[in-house]
């Protein structure tokens, strides 16, 4: 009996110390506007390109309101989609080198990547 109780609490530490999140895409992001300023499709991805620059992240326009964000640490590369417009913004996962991916779940880091770039793009488009 004592040994289950050990298996036991042994196997749920070892659940909870998961690399792995459920995968999302962070979708439907929208752009500030107010009287004082309104958004053209161009205003917003500078702001997003600002933001990538800012992370270190590289972003580069693939066609008039499609970014391709590139994420490099150490052995991971993670790789984005970003379409925007003057309204919203959605960046969606598109493929990553050693995050674990797959189909369903990522490496938990994905998620603290994709929200600190959001916070950076929602920062520079208030300016």
């Amino acid at each position: 009996m004592r040994k289950l109780i050990i298996l036991a609490a042994t196997a749920a530490a070892l659940s909870g110390c998961s690399t792995l999140v459920q995968m999302r895409n962070f979708d439907d992001n929208l752009v500030p506007q107010n009287a004082n300023r309104t958004h053209t499709q161009e205003s917003v991805g500078e702001a997003i390109l600002l933001a990538c620059k800012q992370l270190t992240w590289k972003c580069r326009i693939q066609e008039t309101g499609k970014i391709l964000g590139v994420l490099d640490i150490r052995k991971h590369q993670l790789r984005v989609n970003i379409d925007y417009n003057e309204a919203q913004y959605d960046i969606d996962y598109k493929d990553s080198i050693n995050l674990d991916y797959n189909g369903e779940k990522i490496h938990r880091q994905y998620v603290n990547w994709v929200t600190n770039l959001t916070r950076h793009i929602d920062s520079e488009l208030a300016n």
